[in-house]
């Protein structure tokens, strides 16, 4: 993966992208798997808006049963198995407790009906096993942290999870591969008419300041909450944005996760284990601020701490929370109902000659989304090709079950310890070689960032050589999560820069510049808790 602005003046491209999160990632690599000429252009970095803001879940949505919406669940439960069995070095099975307490809204019989509806859409996945019933006292052998009150059983069920910023990176480094150009910190400026079509649009080089026009026959805007500004907010239809917040809080002692009922009825919370802390999420309110400002206030984070202190023996406080992001769904513009009534599905919207606009969807159901986007491009240019994705594994995949415990041991034997190893693996697939290469070449790169989290200084180098990483927020909150799973000081900013500078060649005053603001930005969200 290499920013190679100057090839954005190369055109014609038969398509343009324009946002680098999950769809745009998918539509990108769809398109250069089926032969056209890709160009995919983000304004910051890869992920950096929704896309890593999610739950970092690949599921059918169990919530959406209870709303009919059983096509929108049986296609995301088909993805999320036809994901793990490509890309299970990306995907992973995730037990859920759904625990049931006294006076709840939805009784144990219509909550066993929505499980057993759930695991018949699912179909056979021998990954993620079928639900279970627990009594009460199973419950809480289970989970001793649960407030027993009331506690009158409950279930399991399963579903699967990710790292929503590796793997839209794992994505774009595919339709690199395939032929597409794809630069990210690179805005666009404004979309080109030409004889009343849309052809390309201007981009701008956020690192240099120069600007080239981007000539395509097609051109999709992913860039979700950010579309309406690329056109004067002039697209044919109206969207709604809704704001989802999370927070990560220190780790429960259970590898499982669990579903909780609001007690306003309104919605679900979601306590989710990751990188070894817990995930706290999500809200759903109207958002109509600038996209570029979406963050956690002090209301959502007395709504989710007071959501889940009602079923917590120990409950959370704000000094509690390590770190808070949120991220917006970009829906149909309803607004006579509440937002979590609103459709979740996807829609693709034609708003001007030679423009396609997708709207909605989900994390889990991107790729064949992606799919139909591209179907449709390849209609407009008059050409025939299937979808590639759905057979082809994952551009990182291991290829078979014998490649990760030799590279496990080949990882420990250049220096890592066995738990860095083994994330290392899952981080990165086939690419941890690259990692090695570095330290066969550097081994003092093998210690950890930070003690007590298993990820290492060589993923630093890895991530500025050959994963686009430009600044410290690429590299501290998309490509090595630290900055969500840790309170960073500004001692182990200070290290990270170094290395990095030394990569990307930053003067002192770069330098400098980018500790300070990262730790302006990442100090700002839980002031504003407090």
């Amino acid at each position: 993966m290499k920013r190679e602005f100057e090839r954005l003046g190369r055109s014609p491209f038969d398509l343009l992208v324009i946002g680098g999160g999950v769809y745009g990632a998918w539509v990108a690599y769809d398109a250069a798997l089926r032969g056209l000429q890709v160009a995919l252009v983000e304004k910051n970095d890869w992920a950096s808006g929704t896309s890593s803001a999610s739950s970092k879940l690949i599921h059918g949505g169990l919530r959406y049963l209870e709303q009919g919406r059983f096509g929108l669940v049986r296609k995301a439960l088909k993805e999320r198995r036809l994901l793990a069995r490509l890309a299970p070095h990306r995907i992973s099975p995730l037990r859920f407790a759904l625990p049931r307490y006294r006076g709840a809204r939805v009784g144990r019989t219509a909550l066993g009906a929505g499980l057993w509806l759930y695991d018949r859409l699912a179909g056979r996945d021998p990954l993620v096993g079928p639900h279970r019933s627990l009594e009460r006292e199973a419950m809480l052998q289970l989970y001793r942290f649960l407030r027993p009150d009331g506690l009158e059983g409950g279930f399991t069920y399963g579903d699967c999870q990710t790292d929503d910023a590796r793997l839209v990176l794992e994505l774009v480094d595919g339709a690199a591969a395939a032929g597409a150009v794809a630069v990210n910190h690179a805005p666009v400026t404004g979309l080109i008419d030409a004889g009343g079509r849309v052809a390309g649009a201007g981009v701008r080089d956020g690192e240099t300041g120069r600007s080239v026009t981007v000539r395509a026959a097609m051109t999709v805007d992913c860039s979700g909450p950010w579309r309406a500004t690329l056109s004067g907010g002039s697209h044919a239809f109206a969207a709604r944005l809704t704001k989802g917040v999370h927070l990560v809080l220190p780790a429960l002692p259970t590898d499982d996760a669990f579903l909780l009922p609001d007690g306003g009825g309104r919605r679900v919370i979601f306590m989710i284990p990751w990188y070894g802390r817990v995930l706290l999420g999500t809200t759903d309110t109207d958002f109509a601020g600038s996209p570029d400002r979406v963050a956690a206030q002090a209301e959502d984070v007395d709504y989710l701490l007071s959501e889940v202190n009602r079923v917590l023996v120990r409950g959370w406080s704000a000094a509690d929370v390590i770190a808070s992001f949120a991220g917006l769904r970009v829906l149909p513009g309803r607004q006579d109902v509440p937002p979590s009534a609103v459709a979740r599905e996807f829609t693709l919207h034609e708003t001007r000659p030679g423009l396609l606009v997708p709207l909605g969807g989900k994390l889990s159901s991107a790729r064949v989304d992606a799919a139909t986007v591209v179907s449709r491009v390849m209609t407009r240019l008059g050409r025939r090709c299937a979808c590639p994705t759905a057979e082809r594994p994952f551009p990182w995949s291991l290829g078979n079950d014998d490649a990760g415990p030799e590279l496990d041991r080949r990882s420990i034997a250049l220096g890592l310890d066995a738990e860095t190893a083994a994330l290392c693996r899952r981080r990165y697939g086939i690419r941890v070689a690259w990692v090695h290469a570095i330290l066969a070449k550097s081994p003092a790169f093998a210690r950890r960032i930070v003690p007590g989290l298993p990820f290492c200084m060589a993923e630093v180098v890895h991530a500025v050589r050959d994963e686009m990483a430009r600044s410290l927020s690429d590299l501290l909150r998309r490509r090595i999560p630290l900055s969500l799973l840790d309170r960073l000081d500004g001692e182990v900013v200070r290290e990270v820069a170094d290395v990095a500078g030394c990569e990307l060649d930053w003067a002192a005053a770069r330098r400098d510049a980018e500790i300070e603001e990262f730790l302006a930005c990442n100090l700002r969200p839980l002031a504003a808790a407090r």
